[in-house]
C-alpha cells in the first residue's frame, strides 16, 4: 500500500453540534466538493449519500453534542475515507458492534436486503438500514472503534472506481 502523504490527498474536517438542520448543508457541501474533485457526478452523489447517512446516525445516536467529520480523497490509493465521530453510551456502542458484524458478514446486497426485511418485520424505530445501504451502494468498507471516553468513530473507506476495497484508516 502506498503511504498517505499531503500531495496525494484532498481533505476536509468539519465539527458541529448535533442539529438535524445542518445535515442538508453538509450533504450539499460534500456533493459539490466531490463534483469538483471527481469527474463522476454519480459517484459524487453516492459519496454525499454515504456521508449523509453517517451524519444522520451520528446525530440520532449521540448522547452529547459535538459531531466530527473527517473526509479525505486519497488519490494514490484511489479511495475516499470518511470518519464520523460522536459520543455514545456503552449500550449504543454494543448495538453498533452487533449491527456492523451482521452487515459485514454477508455480501453487500444480501446484507442490505436482510436489513430491509428486518425493518419491515419489526416495529423498532432503529432500523440501521443506512449502514447496509452505504456498504451496498458505494461498496464501502465500514469499521468502527469505541474509546474509553465514549467516542464512537465510524470509518467508511469508499473505493473511487468501485473495483477495489479500502482497508486503511484515517
Amino acid at each position: 500500500m502506498n503511504p498517505i502523504d499531503d500531495k496525494n490527498r484532498i481533505f476536509v474536517d468539519l465539527k458541529f453540534g448535533p442539529k438535524w438542520t445542518y445535515i442538508s448543508a453538509v450533504r450539499t457541501f460534500i456533493e459539490n466538493f466531490m463534483a469538483i474533485s471527481l469527474d463522476d457526478k454519480k459517484k459524487a452523489g453516492l459519496i454525499a449519500m454515504s456521508v449523509n447517512e453517517l451524519i444522520e446516525n451520528a446525530i440520532k445516536y449521540s448522547d452529547k453534542e459535538d459531531i466530527q467529520i473527517s473526509f479525505q480523497i486519497v488519490s494514490n490509493l484511489k479511495k475516499i475515507c470518511v470518519n464520523v465521530s460522536n459520543h455514545a453510551t456503552v449500550e449504543e456502542a454494543g448495538n453498533l458492534d452487533r449491527i456492523l458484524k451482521e452487515i459485514n458478514s454477508s455480501p453487500p446486497l444480501e446484507a442490505y436486503l436482510n436489513r430491509m426485511k428486518s425493518t419491515i418485520d419489526s416495529f423498532s424505530e432503529k432500523s440501521s438500514i443506512g449502514l447496509a445501504r452505504i456498504r451496498y451502494e458505494s461498496r464501502a468498507e465500514i469499521t468502527h472503534t469505541f474509546s474509553d471516553d465514549g467516542i464512537i468513530n465510524i470509518h467508511a473507506s469508499i473505493p473511487i472506481d468501485n473495483k477495489e476495497a479500502c482497508n486503511e484508516h484515517i
